[in-house]
């Protein structure tokens, strides 16, 4: 969403300059973004060097808390946080998860550095634990990339079978591991012929005895056909900030299976919902969802609706308005 947005803000006329020592993504660069490459090795030398660094711009945009924190120091009323998620969430330990909190109430309590958060759920959060001043911007979905596109070769491939697609990530707040206790369930209980597809982290070996594909990183095109082609994309995340690509799914006519830790969805309207790490219930609603044609064609026309009320030109208007006036942030 960070070039997404810096993409538009250069396409109004603006001068927009990413900072990053590794250049490294299957996103196109539009020319006219400058790409500074910094000369630090690591993330931390990267994080650690905004403490030292003033920046002549009118807004400084940092996408993780200890950045904003840091870099407010030498940059004052130009720093912007832009939440797309809670940061703590990615720690285990206890004492990083206090040292990260510490830094939201230095960042937003007390430095009172405004935020422009990606959820009403993040706004929420933010708000009633560290008062921050926040601005809600929901990620939109690239309405030109993501549209029901099947593939033939895709569908001649799978036959009779139903496709239940996945996303592989190590990242446990994703939830790979639940996805493949309900398979194997699927496996045993179900007669329906089916197969998986993974997209992702390398998964070969994770799904035994059943017909599985593994498709890697694919570009976004590539992904469309996937979600346009398949019968259900099971996603039985533990934690999401916004859950782009539970939208994206929606965009391309894919009806979907997941938890109430993706903000925007609702049971039975857009998508089937349980509850976070509820197994049993995950396995029901994609065996009602898989044995019911009408029910995935009424989440399908509920998630293009939802797609197109959340599109990502709509959602780059909205930032772009936010930072040229500066007085809703303030």
């Amino acid at each position: 969403m960070i070039l997404a947005h810096a993409t538009h803000l250069v396409a109004m006329g603006h001068d927009v300059t990413i900072k990053t020592s590794i250049v490294d993504t299957v996103f196109p660069l539009d020319e006219r973004l400058t790409i500074q490459k910094t000369a630090s090795k690591s993330k931390l030398q990267s994080i650690l060097k905004c403490l030292t660094e003033a920046h002549d711009s009118d807004w400084v945009v940092a996408d993780i808390v200890p950045l904003a924190c840091l870099l407010y120091f030498r940059n004052r009323q130009t720093v912007l946080y832009f939440a797309q998620d809670y940061d703590e969430s990615y720690y285990s330990s206890f004492l990083q998860k206090i040292f990260i909190r510490s830094l939201y109430h230095l960042g937003l309590s007390w430095l009172k550095i405004p935020v422009v958060a990606v959820s009403d759920y993040l706004q929420e959060i933010l708000s009633r634990r560290f008062n921050a001043r926040v601005a809600v911007v929901t990620n939109g979905v690239d309405l030109d990339t993501f549209f029901p596109d099947p593939d033939s070769d895709l569908l001649t491939r799978k036959k009779d079978r139903k496709v239940i697609l996945i996303l592989s990530r190590g990242d446990r707040r994703k939830g790979f591991d639940l996805a493949k206790s309900i398979v194997r369930r699927v496996k045993n209980e179900i007669t329906t012929p089916f197969e998986v597809w993974t997209v992702g982290d390398v998964a070969t070996g994770c799904f035994e005895g059943v017909c599985h594909r593994d498709f890697g990183y694919v570009r976004e095109e590539k992904l469309r056909k996937l979600f346009s082609s398949a019968d259900v994309f099971l996603y039985p995340t533990r934690h999401e900030g916004f859950g782009l690509m539970v939208a994206e799914a929606f965009a391309s006519g894919c009806p979907v299976v997941t938890t109430d830790a993706v903000p925007f969805v609702k049971d039975g309207q857009n998508a089937l919902v349980s509850q976070i790490e509820d197994v049993d219930a995950i396995f029901e609603s994609l065996q009602k969802l898989l044995s019911d044609p009408e029910r995935a064609r009424h989440l399908v026309n509920e998630g293009i609706a939802f797609a197109n009320e959340h599109s990502l030109a709509s959602a780059c208007r909205r930032f772009a308005a936010i930072l040229e006036k500066r007085h809703a942030l303030r």
